[in-house]
């Protein structure tokens, strides 16, 4: 049988949904064959046409095509959340394209658009458009998304002509800065002194959610501002590309600490007379009284927190105040839950204190443990022994323990998590050897195997592996063992009760939990019966079977009044246990 190429579009499309599927795999005949055909009424005049699509995929001779055809330059097509707010320029900046640039510019687009839709939703910042935001142009926008191409032709093409405002400038600088696009800002500055005169910092704030990726280009935009007269102790008034949320401006050297990977932009800053005040303000709660050598153990980098040590004046031991995502402590604290060794040595060489605690009573050893940082709790746990003889099984204040901070449980069934797992069994190993209770319940009333219940198969062999280790199946702190927390899912985990139930399980099996409730009575009542329903949650009788089998009593009274088999009358459902089979009466389903 002859096999034929599948249409681009969806059945029963129209004839723009069906051109738009065309000029998605570049089939020019086929967009000319249907335009010919075409009703001019049916041609779209709101929303994606063909012409967006073209240029979103490069497609410059569909698009010269499409334009020749009459289809409008400047009317707006949709972003990926669904606003029509991008004219085709803005596509064509943002696809770093000069040719369809000059295309659209030579057809009578408009430089000035935004990209604003009609209920005020700004595509460049990805939400409604604030009181103090702008709005971009196409040329804002290929600064923004670093298109260096496109912003040279935009700046070829537009600033002769004078057709590129003044407020632009400055606020293309400012995006390039932002999101780190060297080769964008180096295009700008030559035509961008605008942007050196404003009263507030170019590059002020510059925050990328990736350092490790924009470290280099960060370090090349820093010189460049720097170089062409950036001035790093000037305050910004306000930025279209990130809001102060009403907090006010921060010396532009403390982002700059958080986020550097090295001496770097620092030391930049300092050769053009950045000032370093001793407890500056920050722009939120996170950093608020914090010094700069505290900002700096938190960065971690060794070079930058050596720098800062080295200026004087330091407390080794400075509290750090707590606030909305940070439970206070000192900087031991903050080096021991980021995992950071040398700067946890080198704070201990210089007299921090060990056994501080923060206001839940963790030391920084219980920092480590909630990261997870096998070798920081090797290096501080001897130093930290003197407050309690049993340290591994030790509650803080806030009731919780060093072993059930570190989640020995996690593991994962992925091949490129494996990792995971190693870290788990590594730290599972260090408690067992420190006499920690491998069964103890966590503050939320949870032990090891609560956390890690083999849902599926892939679990089972960690689970075993937990239990060989030493953890022992007990109750919860409602006194509900792991049958009773496995029987509240069995609809969508079978194996998990079988599994419980091959490896010793059927000890509790008429276990009653702090409301009198069995495993089996637990099954029926987070259960409905619905004879009709084919849904996971509806009771089934071999569910039911595989407990009896187990020597499931349906007859032990919970703390209700009612035994498993009246709950299950009360829902409508009676179950035969001589022949094993489930009736219903008439009462409907519960």
């Amino acid at each position: 049988m002859a096999c034929y190429p599948r249409v681009p579009y969806p059945a029963m499309s129209g004839v723009n949904e069906q051109m738009i599927g065309w000029t998605r795999v570049g089939n020019l005949p086929a967009i000319a064959v249907l335009l010919d055909s075409a009703d001019p009424a049916e041609l779209p005049t709101y929303g994606d046409t063909p012409l967006h699509i073209a240029i979103n995929n490069h497609y410059s001779d569909i698009a010269r095509f499409l334009i020749s055809r009459g289809f409008d330059v400047n009317q707006k097509g949709c972003e990926s959340y669904g606003a029509v707010c991008l004219p085709p320029l803005h596509l064509a900046g943002m696809a770093n394209s000069p040719e369809l640039i000059d295309l659209l510019l030579d057809a009578g687009a408009d430089a000035s658009q935004d990209d604003v839709s009609a209920a005020g939703f700004c595509c460049t910042q990805l939400g409604q458009l604030g009181e103090e935001g702008r709005p971009h142009t196409a040329f804002m926008t290929a600064a923004f998304w670093g298109c260096e191409a496109a912003v040279q032709r935009f700046i070829e093409r537009l600033q002769p002509a004078g057709l590129i405002a003044a407020g632009e400038w400055p606020d293309a600088v400012i995006a390039a800065s932002l999101f780190r696009h060297p080769k964008t800002l180096a295009c700008l500055f030559p035509l961008a002194d605008a942007a050196l005169n404003q009263e507030y910092d170019t590059y002020h704030g510059m925050e990328p959610r990736l350092p490790e990726v924009s470290w280099q280009d960060g370090i090349q935009v820093f010189r460049l501002l720097l170089d062409n007269g950036a001035r790093p102790n000037l305050f910004p008034r306000m930025s279209v590309c990130r809001s102060g949320n009403g907090n006010p401006p921060e010396p532009i050297i403390l982002p700059t600490i958080d986020t550097s990977m090295g001496m770097d932009m620092i030391q930049m800053l300092l050769d053009h007379g950045v000032e370093l005040p001793d407890c500056p303000a920050a722009r939120g709660e996170e950093g608020k009284g914090m010094s700069l050598f505290a900002r700096s153990v938190r960065n971690g980098h060794p070079d930058i927190v050596h720098f800062f040590f080295d200026r004087g004046g330091v407390d080794i031991n400075e509290q750090i105040l707590p606030t909305w995502n940070w439970s206070g402590g000192t900087l031991l604290h903050i080096a021991a839950g980021n995992g950071r060794l040398e700067t946890v040595q080198f704070l201990l060489n210089h007299g921090a204190d060990p056994l501080a605690t923060d206001p839940n009573g963790w030391l920084p050893l219980h920092r480590a443990c909630e990261g997870r940082h096998f070798e920081v709790i090797e290096l501080l746990w001897p130093l930290s022994e003197t407050i309690s003889s049993d340290l591994a099984n030790y509650r803080t204040t806030d009731g919780t323990t060093a072993f059930h901070l570190a989640n020995c449980w996690q593991s994962s069934v992925y091949e490129e998590e494996a990792e995971v797992e190693v870290v788990s069994l590594r730290l599972l190993h260090l408690f067992k050897q420190k006499g920690a209770d491998l069964s103890s319940l966590d503050r939320s009333g949870r032990s090891l195997l609560h956390h890690t219940l083999p849902r599926n198969q892939e679990n089972h062999q960690w689970f075993c592996r937990l239990i060989e280790e030493g953890a022992q199946l007990l109750p919860n702190a409602h006194r509900q063992t792991e049958l009773h927390l496995a029987v509240s899912f069995i609809h969508r985990y079978r194996a998990c009760v079988d599994f419980l139930l091959a490896h010793g399980a059927g000890k509790d099996i008429n276990t009653q939990d702090n409301k009198g409730r069995t495993p089996l009575y637990m099954y029926i009542e987070t259960h409905y019966h619905n004879p009709a329903s084919q849904l996971g949650g509806h009771i089934r009788g071999e569910h039911i079977e595989l407990l009896l089998r187990a020597r499931a009593d349906p007859d032990i009274r919970a703390a209700s009044g009612q035994s498993a088999r009246e709950l299950a009358t009360s829902k409508g459902l009676i179950y035969d246990v001589e022949i094993g089979s489930i009736a219903s009466d008439a009462r409907g389903t519960k």
